[in-house]
C-alpha cells in the first residue's frame, strides 16, 4: 500500500517537473489560469462606466472606467467546475448583473474572456477573436 502511495507521489512529482508553468502561475494541472478583461467601448461624452465583480470568495470592489479604458483580474479555477465570477455595470441610468464566469458554461478555446460595454448592451468575445469579433450577449436594463 505505501509502495503504491510512493509511486502516486513520484508521478505527482514527474508531472510537476513537466507543466512548470502552470505551477508556476498557482494553478493546478486540471486547470489553467484564466483572466477576465471589462471593457469601456461607451461613446464618447457619455457617463463612465461604473462596475462592480464578484465572487462567493473575493471580493474586487468598485472600478470606474473611462473610455477605452478596461479592469481585469486573472485567477485559477476550481477543479471541480464551480467557480464563478459576476460583475454589475451601471452606465446611467441603465445597468446590467451577470455572469462573468462561469466555468461550466465556458467553453473557452482561449485563457482570456472579453466583455466590452457599448452603447447598445454588453458584448462577449473570447481571446482569439477580440477585439475583430465580439457578439452582443445582453441588453442594457433602464
Amino acid at each position: 500500500m505505501s509502495f503504491t502511495i510512493f509511486k502516486i507521489f513520484l508521478l505527482f512529482l514527474v508531472m510537476q517537473a513537466c507543466i512548470p508553468d502552470r505551477f508556476a502561475e498557482g494553478c493546478s494541472i486540471f486547470s489553467s489560469k484564466r483572466t477576465v478583461h471589462i471593457v469601456n467601448d461607451l461613446p464618447r461624452d457619455t457617463p463612465q462606466l461604473e462596475l462592480h465583480c464578484y465572487s462567493k470568495d473575493d471580493d474586487l470592489g468598485n472600478h470606474t472606467l473611462s473610455i477605452g479604458q478596461e479592469f481585469q483580474w486573472s485567477f485559477c479555477p476550481n477543479v471541480l467546475p464551480t467557480t464563478l465570477f459576476a460583475c454589475h455595470l451601471w452606465w446611467f441610468p441603465k445597468e446590467k448583473a451577470f455572469d462573468a464566469f462561469k466555468e461550466n458554461i465556458f467553453k473557452l478555446r482561449t485563457e482570456a474572456l472579453y466583455w466590452i460595454a457599448k452603447s447598445d448592451g454588453i458584448y462577449f468575445a473570447d481571446g482569439i477573436d477580440y477585439p475583430e469579433a465580439s457578439s452582443k450577449k445582453y441588453d442594457w436594463n433602464n
